[in-house]
């Protein structure tokens, strides 16, 4: 038996047009290649680098004078022109910095007595900013705007103050001590891992079993639709508890976090992982119930992961977002998990300010476990 080791055209162009004829059988797999990267283009340029607005900010006033005023006067300015904050009133420093811990504000603005008073003689009048610093991009905007409005003075003595002339002094604090980007990043990595699971157990193992006939040994068995979601969702979902515990301790210990709650934020990080890698997986399982086609879920992967995790505020504070964007985000589970990690992990807060998160994400799961047995196909 001898082969031809030569250049033909025709043979060269026989080979391309029957491997071109699996892309026509297989017309919809086009759509995802074209709209992969209009989607990428869209949402990351949405939800990544986009103005900051409507921070939630508290105002507390302990000074009664004229300067307090105008300080309050731009804060409202930059409230109503530039849609900058979203300002409360807090009757005093400890309330406000209680309810920042516990996520109801980004940023506390102190106006200490004796503030006027300082103003008027000339001196150093100290304006203090408490920020939460485990969003950093907002802590920084936060500080910045108020640099920037106080910068050219106040009053009748703004046309002329120069650097060299006392005026507002804007002294920030940050509430949580040292945070670096390192273990901002640990929540989102967390919630990108899992979804990784869930596309891997929940859709591309899921269709290629069913392509290679594995499923077909369940159909002679007495096993229901229920029977087959809650059996393969716990391996699964063993899976999802194994890599998310895993990549937990790793990014603890790479970004040297440390565990403010203790044991207490261990678990409820635990929890937190189980209720997002479970809500995934049923979400895979619910898109994959009646795919047998082993390219399809290798096609939607890129979409899938940008629609869900990009919009999450997982790399960029969702006070960004557009209105579109944001009522995507909030469908997807990732966004809670990821919010509730940030909070149990970087600031150790109890379950009280995650509660929300969670009860959202169990939800999520639950109505994604209905669906998947509903369409869940048992049949060839």
């Amino acid at each position: 038996m001898s082969f031809s080791t030569g250049f033909s055209v025709s043979r060269t162009l026989a080979v391309a047009e029957r491997d071109l004829r699996r892309f026509r059988r297989n017309g919809t797999l086009l759509i995802p290649m074209v709209l992969m990267p209009i989607i990428y283009l869209v949402i990351l340029g949405k939800s990544m680098g986009g103005d900051l607005k409507h921070l939630p900010v508290a105002v507390v006033v302990q000074d009664r004078g004229a300067a307090a005023d105008e300080v309050v006067n731009r804060l409202f300015i930059l409230a109503q022109s530039r849609e900058l904050f979203r300002l409360g009133s807090e009757p005093d420093p400890t309330t406000a910095v209680d309810r920042l811990r516990a996520g109801d504000y980004k940023g506390v603005v102190v106006v200490p007595p004796g503030f006027s008073e300082h103003f008027t003689r000339g001196e150093p009048a100290l304006l203090g900013v408490v920020v939460d610093n485990t969003d950093n991009t907002s802590a920084a905007v936060i500080e910045g705007e108020l640099r920037a409005a106080f910068a050219s003075g106040m009053g009748p003595r703004a046309a002329s103050a120069t650097a060299a002339v006392p005026g507002v002094q804007v002294e920030r604090v940050d509430v949580y001590g040292h945070k670096d980007f390192m273990q901002y990043l640990v929540p989102g990595v967390i919630a990108l891992a899992l979804f990784f699971v869930a596309m891997l157990a929940g859709g591309i193992i899921l269709v290629d079993d069913r392509a290679r006939g594995i499923h077909e040994g369940y159909f002679v068995t007495p096993l229901s639709s229920l029977d087959l979601v809650l059996g393969l969702t716990l391996s699964a979902l063993t899976l999802s508890m194994i890599i998310g515990s895993g990549v937990l301790g790793a990014a603890v210990l790479i970004a040297r976090l440390p565990l403010i709650g203790g044991l207490s934020t261990l678990v409820l990080a635990e929890g937190c992982i189980l209720l997002l890698g479970l809500g995934l997986v049923l979400f895979m399982f619910t898109l994959m119930a009646r795919v047998s086609n082993p390219l399809t879920p290798r096609a939607l992967f890129g979409i899938l992961n940008v629609v869900t995790f990009f919009p999450s505020g997982a790399l960029y504070p969702t006070e960004s977002y557009p209105a579109w964007l944001n009522g995507l985000s909030q469908v997807f589970p990732m966004r809670y998990a990821v919010h509730a990690l940030r909070s149990l992990l970087l600031k150790g807060v109890g379950f009280g300010p995650v509660a929300h998160d969670f009860l959202i994400m169990a939800l999520f799961a639950g109505t994604m476990l209905v669906l998947a047995v509903t369409m869940f196909k048992r049949t060839l």
